[in-house]
């Protein structure tokens, strides 16, 4: 019975990591989408499920890790603000929903400076629908199995020796 338990131990410990990667992975994500119009920023945030991301922190930093600006996200989970005077550097937005749950974009400089075409905010629009996208089949799978493996494991512990 000792070396079933150190076997399981020893599984555990190689595969945890593993598990608790998984396991992250396939919490509910939350999504920020920002887009530039003239000389607004714009942004979306939900959760992977579409439910808005309601009063929301967002926190806009340059690349090098000063905050330009913050604020929050309405009850539809948007939020704008107008683009801030003498910007050097990309801007990270940083959307923070709580219980963990973080997001991240990206606007480059060079989008900050541009007007978008229509075409621009289409293709900005497609991202953003990709990246709403449910989980496959393939994750839902891999989640139960951890799931039942895991329980599994639990059951070999709790087993009294015959």
């Amino acid at each position: 019975m000792k070396i079933q338990k150190f076997w399981f131990i020893g599984f555990m410990i190689i595969f945890s990591p593993l598990l608790i990667q998984a396991n992250h992975a396939f919490a509910h994500k939350v999504i920020i989408f920002a887009w530039v119009e003239k000389d607004m920023i714009y942004t979306q945030s939900s959760f992977g499920s579409k439910r808005k991301a309601k009063n929301c922190t967002i926190t806009v930093e340059n690349e090098k890790g000063v905050v330009v600006h913050e604020g929050k996200t309405d009850q539809e989970g948007n939020y704008s603000f107008k683009i801030p005077k003498k910007i050097d550097s990309d801007l990270i937005l940083n959307l923070s929903a709580g219980s963990g749950h973080k997001a991240k974009w990206k606007i480059s400089m060079d989008e900050l400076a541009a007007n978008p075409s229509e075409q621009d905010i289409l293709n900005a629009m497609k991202k953003k629908d990709e990246l709403e996208k449910k989980p496959s089949i393939l994750k839902i799978i891999t989640g139960i199995a951890i799931i039942f493996c895991l329980a599994l494991g639990i059951k070999f512990l709790k087993r009294k020796p015959s």
